[in-house]
């Protein structure tokens, strides 16, 4: 009896394996791919929320008690720049007469930046270009947009604060 003993691999056999291996590793590079781009947006996203949460933090507390406010051009409806005047408790003085004091805050988009007090308040990165203020009556309504260079990602808020109405 001649039995035929057949070792190893065709060449067709070996074909098929690396074809089928090819398409995984296609298949993974493209899973990693779309994974990493979808963190990167969700990352970036999360960074222009927080950067807008912390502006509107520090307007809050610059803007709080605010009496009034004055634009400084003559168009109310949108402006980027106004200073607004608060009138607080100052103590009281020998004949239990209590003393107040003015205080102004400027507040100013330039260059893309908001500027409280001639201080930056955003991070270099963030573009606040389209952020706009508005004046109705005793309510200041602050439009904020955030765009964060080198992305495509923009963020809109609209942040509203009732003036004081002595």
């Amino acid at each position: 009896m001649n039995i035929k003993s057949e070792k190893g691999t065709t060449l067709v056999e070996l074909l098929a394996v690396v074809s089928l291996s090819m398409i995984v590793m296609v298949a993974a590079y493209h899973a990693f791919y779309f994974v990493t781009g979808a963190v990167e947006t969700s990352s970036t996203k999360t960074e222009i929320r927080k950067e807008a949460n912390i502006l509107v933090l520090s307007l809050e507390e610059h803007l709080i008690n605010v009496d009034s406010i004055n634009v400084q051009n003559a168009d109310t409806t949108t402006f980027q720049a106004f200073t607004a005047k608060a009138t607080r408790l100052n103590g009281m003085d020998d004949d239990s007469t209590f003393t107040y004091i003015e205080e102004t805050t400027e507040v100013s988009i330039e260059n893309g930046h908001l500027l409280i007090d001639d201080i930056q308040q955003n991070a270099d990165d963030m573009d606040l270009s389209n952020t706009t203020f508005e004046l109705n009556g005793d309510k200041l309504t602050v439009h904020l947009e955030i765009f964060k260079e080198n992305t495509e990602e923009t963020y809109s808020l609209v942040k509203i604060f009732r003036l004081g109405t002595e």
